[in-house]
Formats: structure tokens, C-alpha cells, sequence
């Protein structure tokens, strides 16, 4: 339902993320950059790195907060433990890819909740037990290796695999930029013993977390989390870009108070759904937005309301042809991999006909302001609702309607 959206927003992330690992990977390039640049590479580094950590403490985000202070610790022992350390820098390598992709298959519930105090607990008991074995020096240096370890590669692998199913499977941009920041560190540590390749590679990563906090935040402000539209706060920001000419569909879900008092939220919360996911389908490049409870907006830009008409009329049809089956009590929670005979269910399937009211109106001498044509288009629906339900009315500036 939402994968255009989510779509839009991966490309936004990846766009940025996969620049900064570019940019990355060219000053290494130019011996006269690199020499140039190398002095700042440290400032750089801890910059990158303090700042995403301080910005996913601020949005909440615990997957994010916790991938940055391990790619921090990561760093700072690489960085800063002698040449002749032992091998403890070898599972300080291999466990920052497992972390990524731990906190990747993680849930989001906050910093201060138990799974997110739980992540830090993992990263920092990791740090503490890595730095203990910093002083046995049994295994003899790793720091100039040829090249990367098959452990470290494995790990990376695996990590990367993971995150990239989980990139497939849920669309969001914490998995973007978790892959995106693996891959900037296994450039980096791709390059060891250059001391300045892994700071400007985790400084990119660095900034690729930031982003995702960044562009997270941005989500959970101004989208609806129940059908994943956007909600009205993005509403509000897009209206003073809607240009000279637009219509605005007003879309209300008809006796929605009480078929919710009937069969209950739960099922009031998949009719939303299920209206949700038909509006999506409007023509006409409408973009839809979730207004506030059973309410949903249509904007359709470049158009007027009577152009706009006949797409609002289609998606209308759609949602009253389409049905809602009904949950029953003894559904289970995942389908059954063999559907059972109609005739053998216990419930019979109950199904009830969904219909909404669309108020349409547009920009034009008197409706001036988008919020005058919010206004108009609430007008609209309200004509729309003493009609009878199940049908477009416009606004005020014509009677004409399509019932």
C-alpha cells in the first residue's frame, strides 16, 4: 500500500548515502587530494561519528544510536590501540558487521525502553571484553594485514545479506542505511593499515547515520502509522506548494462511528486500511493523505475541480464495489497454508459494503488559500452526506454531482 512512498524515500536516502561513499572512495584516489585532506580526516571522523550519535539519542532511535556507537568504539580502537596490539582488533572487526545486522532484525521501541537499553548494554559489554583481551598479546599484530581476513569477510557478508532481506522485505530507511554504512566500513577497513581511508570511510558513515536519523524523524512526524500515508502535518507543509491551479478531495468513510461501535476498532482499523489502499489507486495524479480519524485527502495538482471530478467518482466506485469481509472470531492470526472449504467453517464469512462521501473543490477567485478550499471541499462533503451518502458533490461554485 504504501511502496510508492517508501520507494520515494529509499531513493532519497540511497542518493545522498551512496554520494558520501563515493566522495569517500575519490579522495583516495588523487595522491595530492588524499595528502591534502589527511590532516582533517581525524576531525572529520569524530565529528561525523559524535554527531550521528547525538541525533539518534535526540529522535529516539535505538537501532540507529547503537550502530553508531559501535562503528564509533570500532574506530577508536583501531585508531588509537599500537600496531603490536594482539588480535583483539580481529573480533572488534567482525563483530561490527553482526552488530549491524542485529540491530537491523531488531524492532524500533526507543532508547530508554528495554530491548533499546539492551543494544547499547550488547555494544558496550562487546567494548569491554574486546578491551580486555587487548592486554595479552597472544595472538601478534593484525593492523598490517595484505589483505582482509576470510572472517572479516564472511562477516561482512553475512551481515550484508541480512540486511539486504530485510531491506526487501520491510521498505524502510533504518535497513538503507544500515546497508549503506556496512559498506562504507568494509571500504575502510578494506584499506587498513591507511589510517585516513578508515576515518573518511567512517566519517561517511557516520553521516549516513545521521541521515537515516534524520530522514526517520521526518516519517514518524509526518506519516500516519496505521496506513502508512502521509498524515496531516505533511499535508500542512505541501500547501504552500501547491501552485495556482489544484483541487482538493475531502473523503470521509460513511456510518464509520458506528460500524467501529459494532464490530469493534480492531475491525475499524482494517476498513481504514482497506480504504486507505484504495485511494492509492486514484487517478489523475492525486496524492492522498490521511486527514485525522475516518477523514482522507486527495490533492490533484494542475487540475481544477471538474477535471478532477471523474477520478474522485472512480476511486468512490471502486471503494463501494469493492466489499469487506468481515474477521471472524475463530480467524487465525497467519493463513493457513490449505484454505478451508467454505462449507466446513464454523462462521460463515460475513460481507459488508464500505462507501464513502467526497466533497471536491478547487482553487479559484474566492477560494484563494488552501485553506479556503479546505473549507470549500468540507462544505462539499457535507452537501454529500445529506444527499444520501456514496457520492461526489462539489463545491458551491456548481451543482453538479455524480451520484
Amino acid at each position: 500500500m504504501a511502496h510508492q512512498t517508501s520507494t520515494r524515500l529509499l531513493i532519497g536516502l540511497l542518493t545522498p548515502g551512496g554520494v558520501l561513499i563515493a566522495a569517500a572512495w575519490a579522495l583516495q584516489r588523487e595522491l595530492v587530494v588524499r595528502e591534502a585532506a589527511a590532516p582533517y580526516a581525524v576531525f572529520f571522523a569524530v565529528g561525523a561519528l559524535a554527531a550521528a550519535i547525538l541525533l539518534c539519542w535526540y529522535h529516539d532511535q535505538a537501532r540507529l544510536l547503537s550502530a553508531a556507537l559501535a562503528t564509533a568504539l570500532t574506530v577508536a580502537a583501531l585508531s588509537r590501540w599500537p600496531d603490536d596490539s594482539h588480535a583483539a582488533k580481529l573480533p572488534a572487526i567482525v563483530l561490527l558487521p553482526l552488530n549491524f545486522a542485529l540491530f537491523g532484525a531488531l524492532r524500533e521501541s526507543g532508547v530508554m525502553s528495554v530491548p533499546g537499553l539492551v543494544s547499547l548494554g550488547v555494544v558496550l559489554a562487546q567494548a569491554a571484553g574486546v578491551a580486555s583481551m587487548a592486554g595479552g598479546n597472544r595472538y601478534g599484530p593484525i593492523a598490517t594485514w595484505v589483505s582482509m581476513p576470510l572472517s572479516v569477510q564472511l562477516s561482512f557478508l553475512i551481515a550484508a545479506l541480512t540486511i539486504a532481506a530485510l531491506l526487501v522485505r520491510r521498505r524502510t530507511n533504518v535497513e538503507a542505511g544500515l546497508l549503506l554504512a556496512l559498506v562504507s566500513m568494509f571500504l575502510g577497513l578494506r584499506g587498513m593499515p591507511s589510517d585516513q581511508a578508515l576515518l573518511f570511510y567512517a566519517g561517511s558513515a557516520g553521516l549516513i547515520l545521521m541521515l537515516t536519523a534524520l530522514e526517520q524523524g521526518y516519517e514518524i512526524a509526518h506519516r500516519d502509522e496505521l496506513t502508512g500515508l502521509p498524515g496531516r502535518r505533511a499535508f500542512n507543509s505541501m500547501m504552500g506548494q501547491l501552485g495556482r491551479t489544484y483541487a482538493i478531495a475531502m473523503c470521509d468513510v460513511d456510518h464509520f462511528k458506528k460500524f467501529n461501535d459494532t464490530y469493534g476498532h480492531d475491525v475499524g482499523d482494517q476498513v481504514l486500511r482497506m480504504v486507505a489502499a484504495k485511494l492509492l489507486q486514484v487517478g489523475g495524479g492525486g496524492r492522498v493523505f490521511r486527514y485525522g480519524g475516518e477523514e482522507f485527502l486527495v490533492v490533484f495538482r494542475g487540475r481544477s475541480a471538474i477535471e478532477a471530478a471523474p477520478f474522485a467518482e472512480s476511486v468512490r466506485k471502486t471503494i463501494a464495489d469493492a466489499g469487506f469481509v468481515l474477521r471472524g472470531h475463530d480467524r487465525p492470526v497467519r493463513r493457513p497454508s490449505k484454505i478451508p472449504d467454505a462449507n466446513q467453517t464454523t462462521h460463515p464469512r460475513v460481507t459488508s459494503r464500505i462507501t464513502v462521501s467526497i466533497g471536491l473543490a478547487d482553487r479559484s477567485q474566492r477560494h484563494s488559500t488552501p485553506e479556503l478550499v479546505l473549507d470549500a471541499a468540507d462544505a462539499a462533503l457535507y452537501r454529500a452526506k445529506e444527499a444520501g451518502r456514496n457520492c461526489v458533490k462539489l463545491a458551491d461554485f456548481t451543482q453538479r454531482s455524480f451520484d
